[in-house]
């Protein structure tokens, strides 16, 4: 969460940039579908990112009525620092925990893996 305060962002547009991070450049019914948001929420998520010039717009060529958002240079080395940054902070967390609680914390995680993935 420190990213989001540090980067000035919310967590659904941190959420925007991730996704589009993952997944390559979306159009904005497609991440409201993603995001369980409405279109005008998007939209108003979308021009805010793009004012700060972490995504830009570009013409689906398919249809000319609609766009594409991509993530800019700057988008996407903020989502791998803030990934980069989520990732050192678990491991820190991990380092806490005595060997007892770190065997218990591998068999849940097993046993969560193969009911979620069976």
């Amino acid at each position: 969460m420190s990213h989001l305060r540090k980067n000035d962002l919310t967590m659904n547009q941190y959420k925007i940039l991730s996704l589009i991070e993952q997944q390559g450049p979306l159009l904005p019914n497609r991440l409201a579908e993603l995001m369980e948001l409405k279109a005008a929420t998007i939209t108003y998520l979308v021009d805010a990112l793009g004012q700060r010039g972490l995504v830009v717009r570009t013409p689906n060529p398919s249809d000319g009525r609609s766009h594409y958002v991509n993530l800019t240079a700057g988008g996407r080395q903020l989502v791998l620092d803030a990934r980069s940054e989520g990732d050192y902070a678990v491991m820190e967390s991990f380092k806490q925990l005595d060997e007892d609680e770190a065997d218990n914390l591998y068999i849940l995680l097993r046993l969560l893996g193969k009911k979620l993935f069976p």
